[in-house]
């Protein structure tokens, strides 16, 4: 942090650190400071601007939404057969994996000053109309769930939600450029 904050050029943001020719990245917050200076011979810093940035994060949340996609189903699955507080707490962690990845795409659409309710949809028109969509579905899903209704949220799950996490990947993948 005190790298970027200090040194970077402003729009640049660090992308790669190597530390004696050998990639580095901190597994724990604040891991750098245990390092000894003495053992350093040569510090290396790649930068990447603000925008390339956020493509390189939008191509990982195209990534990420495969992993939903297979979250989406185990928790299906799990409404069907699974306790009903285990297939709850699945839910949550999907309701947040998925909150990321609209934050991401709704972040980078601003460092790359693109309304995203004017990007285009891959088939064409542009996305409003499926992130209106999308959001009424995951309250829809919520309110579902409040009423304990799981064999609903499951079907809805696996034959709505799956497939607009499919579309908001190809979103993703299309403004990543």
């Amino acid at each position: 942090m005190e790298l970027h904050e200090r040194y970077l050029p402003e729009g640049q943001q660090l992308f790669q650190v190597l530390v004696n020719g050998e990639f580095f990245s901190e597994r724990y917050p604040r891991e750098s400071r245990y390092l000894e200076l003495k053992d350093i011979t040569t510090l290396d810093l790649k930068t990447i601007s603000d925008q390339e940035m956020a493509r390189v994060l939008l191509r990982e949340a195209g990534s990420q939404a495969q992993v939903l996609c297979r979250a989406i189903e185990e928790s299906a699955r799990l409404f069907r057969v699974a306790p009903e507080d285990e297939a709850n707490r699945h839910f949550a962690r999907l309701l947040e994996a998925l909150r990321w990845l609209l934050q991401v795409g709704q972040q980078a659409a601003q460092v790359l000053q693109v309304e995203l309710a004017e990007v285009p949809h891959p088939q064409g028109g542009n996305i409003f109309p499926f992130l209106k969509n999308l959001r009424q579905l995951v309250e829809e899903m919520v309110e579902i769930s409040e009423v304990q209704d799981y064999i609903l949220l499951a079907d809805l799950m696996e034959y709505e939600l799956f497939p607009l996490v499919r579309e908001w990947q190809s979103i993703l993948c299309h403004l990543a450029g």
